[in-house]
Parts: structure tokens; sequence; C-alpha cells
């Protein structure tokens, strides 16, 4: 399993949340910003991203997104209260 990519921004609590929940459980992640040049530009040349966050308009990032195994994820993790704990154990692999 790939080391979990956390895309985050400034001001981001679900952002804050998610990082602490996986610190909470050992788990390795690394934490990129959204306003990273860097990793606007990957996210851009990458289909994957383009598919799932843009389209004729223009791109719509909501924080956090989760990059892992060439797959994002974002909405499966939340609902109205919160992180689903249920969809990250899976996600992250912790019992």
């Amino acid at each position: 399993m790939q080391v979990p990519i956390i895309i985050t921004k400034t001001d981001c609590h679900r952002c804050h949340e998610l990082m602490e929940w996986l610190d909470e459980r050992k788990v390795n992640y690394i934490e990129k910003d959204i306003e990273d040049e860097d990793m606007v530009h990957k996210l851009l040349h990458d289909k994957n991203f383009l598919k799932n966050f843009c389209d004729a308009d223009g791109c719509v990032v909501n924080t956090p997104v989760v990059i892992m195994d060439g797959k994002y994820w974002f909405k499966e993790l939340w609902g109205i209260s919160g992180l689903r704990e249920k969809a990250a154990k899976k996600l992250f692999n912790v019992k």
C-alpha cells in the first residue's frame, strides 16, 4: 500500500481532523498544500484528478483530498457529522 498523500489548505478544519485521526492511529502520510505550485502542476497533469474534480468551467477541490494507490478520496470519508470512521478505517487499513 502506498503512503497516502493528504491535500490540505490553510484553515481547513476537516484537514486537521483527518490528520489528527491518522496521527492517533500512527498512520504515515504525506501532507501537501493545495497552494503549492508543484502540487498544482502535478494535479493538473493527472487524468484521474481532472476526471474527478474538473469540467469545462474549471476545477473545484474541497479539502482534504486523499490520494492513495492512484485514486482520489474525499466525499467517501465525510458525512454531515464529520469523519466517517468506518470508511477511514477501511481506506487506511486501521483496526
